[in-house]
């Protein structure tokens, strides 16, 4: 069973997030953008299923779910006990200045 964020005590945390790789005809041309990512963290800490909710350009969506699928998480915890939960998160392409 999967728990949404209103049926935990205490969702998950993120223990090492590594960012997306940019494109790079996205970067030269100062093209940003935002994908949101839903994906569930099992009761070990590891992301699974990731899946595009939106995207504002697809060339996006690619980096951004590698990037997610590296991610590494303290489980959410019901009731004492580690338990899979669900996420969505926005992952954000800016273009430093």
């Amino acid at each position: 069973m999967v728990f949404d964020i209103t049926e935990i005590d205490q969702k998950a945390r993120p223990l090492f997030q590594s960012p997306p790789v940019y494109p790079i005809e996205l970067r030269k041309r100062k093209i940003e953008g935002t994908v949101l990512v839903q994906f569930v963290v099992d009761a070990k800490g590891r992301v699974i299923n990731p899946t595009i909710e939106s995207a504002t350009s697809p060339e996006f969506e690619r980096p951004a779910l590698e990037a997610v699928r590296q991610w590494k998480f303290e489980p959410a915890v019901r009731a004492g006990e580690k338990v899979p939960s669900k996420m969505r998160v926005p992952i954000r392409f800016t273009v430093a200045s």
